[in-house]
């Protein structure tokens, strides 16, 4: 376990202000000059191309490329390329009427080139974490005037926060349509007003506000944070959150973002007892989750999850809920050890149970718990890399928008030998349904099918943090989990 060599954070937040003066290790509170942080590991450069994104490429994307529509601070879908929409009665075509923007180079945007850039970058993201979410688009047509409609091959209540997504942030020939434009890279991105107001006759006042980005690791960002060298902090995880608790941030500023989606083990491989769906409900019966959320007391309201889909998209009559979910923790324990034993007894000895975590101190508390609960019922667990052969690997994912099909997507055979092929068949019937009702049903139906496989157990609704000073401007905390720079200054998207 690492917990005890963490690095001191408080030690680093010293020495910063030390090298740096004292002047510096104070809030500034200029609210038109922000340094912005997000946490990312990989890559050295803030690259928004492409269609792998990481969080930091994402929000540079975001800044610098509009799409059709975007998200506002609070998460919600506003218009950003498109002034105004319509949706038709069926749900099978989404109109939208672009407002008058131009290009970073000053070419006008027109519906021709918008319907060609999308049409383009639905392809390029078949290879992206939206490639099964982009299978409900049919086509995209570049109407009379400034009118694109989008077709799609079956509804799709919440098509809009797909399309918010900062990959659909679009360039023509490399060059981005804002909210902001990239003024300077000395020490990060620095990203300033995308153009410059009109100033009539008398000429303008130049607009100064801009929000600097970089991307650092947890340990350096939080550090830089408590010395007063960073405003805003994004894209913290459950794994970094004992770095929080040894530093002396002011809990006020730890910000929790309301999000759904997926946070367990999914089964990647089986051997032995493993293979057996009622064996790793065992797995799934044994774990303490309460005990296993608490251990992170920086987050005091982390939910618990024993099934798939959250409980807000469920279809009334299909509970899909595992049988011993009204069990207590006492009698679960004890019908997982019976089993146990039972199965040794004919059986044999049980191989460890090989779990893929990150390599980081939050992940070391998972694992230890998770352990600990496996050697109460006579099982135990080894720990290897994310890259790492494993029996069940860690998905901790956010549902970029508020769907069953998103949920029950990670878990088909497409991304995991472990599945259900009649799974897979009821979702793509579910898909196909053009009835939203009988959509639903289906899905519901897979999801019981899901929950009795048990190739998914889950633990929680997955934790995103940021650090903001209580009244940041442009600051929300969201269900999106999405921060645009641009609100940060007062930068409005369109």
């Amino acid at each position: 376990m690492k917990l005890p060599i963490l690095l001191p954070i408080r030690k680093f937040a010293l020495a910063l202000c030390v090298s740096a003066g004292l002047t510096a290790c104070s809030f500034s509170g200029d609210e038109d000059h922000i340094r912005t942080v997000v946490i990312d590991d990989d890559e050295v450069r803030i690259n928004p191309v492409g269609t792998r994104l990481n969080h930091s490429s994402s929000t540079m994307r975001m800044a610098i490329a509009r799409g059709l529509v975007g998200f506002d601070e609070s998460g919600r879908v506003v218009p950003a390329l498109a002034a105004r929409w319509i949706i038709t009665d069926d749900g099978l075509s989404y109109i939208f009427r672009l407002g008058e923007a131009r290009w970073d180079d000053g070419r006008q945007v027109t519906s021709e080139r918008i319907a060609r850039l999308l049409t383009e970058r639905f392809a390029e993201l078949k290879n992206s974490r939206l490639r099964n979410d982009l299978q409900v688009i049919d086509e995209v047509i570049s109407m009379t005037g400034r009118v694109i409609e989008i077709r799609l091959n079956a509804p799709s209540p919440n098509f809009l926060q797909l399309l918010a997504q900062p990959e659909f942030g679009l360039f023509r020939a490399g060059h981005g349509a804002g909210p902001m434009r990239l003024i300077d890279e000395e020490r990060g991105m620095k990203l300033g007003v995308f153009e410059e107001p009109s100033g009539g006759d008398d000429e303008a006042e130049e607009d100064n506000r801009w929000v600097l980005l970089n991307r650092e690791s947890a340990a350096q960002a939080i550090a830089r944070f408590d010395a007063g060298f960073v405003d805003v902090i994004l894209n913290g995880r459950f794994y970094h959150l004992p770095l929080i608790d040894q530093s002396s941030i002011d809990s006020n500023n730890l910000q929790l973002d309301p999000i759904a989606g997926l946070f367990g083990l999914r089964f990647v491989s089986a051997d032995g007892f493993w293979t057996v769906p009622e064996n790793r409900e065992i797995l799934s019966m044994a774990i303490d989750r309460p005990a296993l959320l608490t251990s992170f007391p920086s987050v005091t309201a982390w939910k618990i999850r024993q099934k798939i889909v959250p409980e807000a998209l469920d279809v009334e009559g299909i509970n899909a809920r595992p049988d011993w979910s009204s069990m207590t923790i006492e009698g679960r324990r004890e019908f997982a050890r019976n089993h146990v034993q039972s199965w040794k007894a004919t059986e044999g000895d049980i191989k460890p149970l090989i779990i893929g975590l990150p390599d980081a101190p939050g992940a070391d508390i998972l694992f230890l718990r998770v352990q600990s609960d496996l050697k109460r019922v006579g099982l135990d667990a080894q720990r290897v890399g994310m890259n790492d052969e494993a029996d069940v690997k860690l998905i901790d994912e956010v549902a970029p928008y508020d769907s069953a099909r998103w949920f029950l997507s990670r878990l088909t055979c497409e991304q995991t030998a472990i599945c259900l092929n009649d799974a897979d068949t009821k979702l793509a019937d579910a898909d196909a349904a053009t009835n939203l009702d009988i959509k639903a049903q289906l899905y519901a139906e897979v999801e019981q099918q899901l929950v009795d496989h048990y190739n998914y157990i889950p633990l929680g609704v997955p934790v995103r943090w940021s650090l903001a000073r209580p009244g940041q401007r442009g600051f929300s905390v969201n269900p999106r989990g999405w921060h645009p720079l641009n609100p940060l200054v007062g930068i409005p998207i369109s």
